[in-house]
């Protein structure tokens, strides 16, 4: 494409931007080769399906992950991970939203966590493959884990995810004691915004704030 056709699709998709004709704004900055910005259009014109295939050429899988479940294709946002081999990712997503414990376990056969925090995901979504056939024990056990080990889990990225992973597992099988464990472990290694979090999951969760600590300023977590 020459230079001064992605010049005039850029002030095509400015003008169609303005007048809030989005869908052709995302076109014009899809055909001008720029995924990122007309996935960007797309997903606030509605048009997740589009959006989630400018996504993955742009390389934003989780993006294209969370436009597909937000169309209730959980399926289509696990096999966005899958294409780029991270089936711990496809997994989870494979047992908590479309309650498909055989494909997540097969997915994980010969996988083997090379951190801390994705060896306490990995033992998480095999936990909840083991809840979805009415077996709650191995959850206690990895949630357990995370109790004791989320401290050492680096950087505070991966630290805050395995907290939201182990407080939706626990969530989905109503073991609302696991969930507060977490929460309790996540505010003792000071990853921030815990206290927060854990008062607005109480206050759906269980309808009250009782115990739970009030929010103050905590340090950043490294």
């Amino acid at each position: 494409m020459t230079g001064r056709r992605r010049h005039w699709l850029g002030q095509a998709a400015l003008a169609y931007e303005e007048a809030g004709h989005l869908t052709d704004a995302a076109r014009c900055r899809e055909q001008a080769g720029e995924p990122l910005p007309a996935a960007e259009l797309y997903e606030r014109a509605g048009e997740l399906d589009q959006a989630a295939a400018c996504y993955l050429r742009a390389g934003r899988v989780a993006e294209a992950a969370r436009c597909h479940l937000a169309r209730g294709r959980p399926v289509a946002a696990a096999d966005c991970w899958e294409q780029v081999g991270r089936p711990l990712e496809a997994a989870w997503i494979l047992v908590v939203a479309a309650r498909d414990a055989e494909r997540a376990r097969w997915l994980l056969r010969g996988h083997v966590p090379d951190t801390l925090g994705r060896r306490l995901r990995h033992g998480l979504t095999l936990a909840m493959c083991a809840a979805l056939g009415g077996d709650t024990g191995p959850l206690a056990a990895a949630a357990g884990a995370v109790e004791r080990e989320l401290a050492r889990v680096r950087p505070a990225a991966e630290r805050l995810l395995v907290e939201r992973w182990a407080v939706e597992a626990a969530s989905e099988v109503a073991r609302y004691d696991l969930a507060a464990l977490v929460f309790a472990a996540a505010h003792r290694s000071g990853l921030r915004g815990a206290a927060g979090r854990w008062r607005a999951w109480a206050e759906r969760a269980l309808g009250g704030t009782a115990g739970v600590p009030a929010e103050t300023e905590e340090r950043r977590a490294g």
